[in-house]
């Protein structure tokens, strides 16, 4: 599915207010990433430091800290879980994050605390994508912006 532009595949689960994608894994593990609004609105990724490996996370709590172009921000859980991977290869090359949100640009894995009860919250499909356009109308994002465009273009 698509929002100005942005992609919003069908096979994940997102967290709008997180900015975020979700997929279960056949193991039972979650792997979150940044979707391609929070790409959009946070631009170049510079750096990804995430919690470490066996640390429990709270829902609502910071997984890590991505630090953008214009500051640096916690990246939220939506749901509680203990960490159980990072991406590798975002040590030497956060840009994953904002040129491959969706593949090589995962950011971590988590082991679900209670994985149904987090997943009736997640949106995904149609439902997701107005969720995302309620975000970016509060946000103010314009797509239309020329720095927004640029980046887009990877410029």
């Amino acid at each position: 599915m698509k929002l100005d532009g942005l992609t919003f595949p069908d096979d994940r689960l997102y967290a709008p207010e997180h900015n975020l994608w979700l997929r279960e894994e056949p193991d039972g593990e979650i792997t979150l990433g940044l979707s391609d609004y929070g790409v959009a609105l946070y631009g170049e990724i510079f750096a990804f430091t995430p919690k470490r490996i066996g640390l429990r996370i709270a829902a609502g709590r910071s997984f890590g800290v991505v630090e953008f172009a214009k500051a640096a921000a916690a990246a939220k859980s939506p749901l509680a879980g203990t960490v159980s991977a990072h991406n590798p290869q975002l040590e030497q090359r956060p840009a994953l994050i904002h040129l491959d949100p969706y593949g090589e640009g995962w950011m971590i894995r988590l082991t679900p605390e209670d994985w149904p009860a987090a997943r009736a919250q997640l949106l995904h499909g149609a439902s997701a994508v107005a969720a995302f356009e309620r975000e970016a109308e509060r946000d103010g994002f314009n797509p239309d912006d020329t720095s927004v465009q640029a980046f887009r273009r990877g410029e």
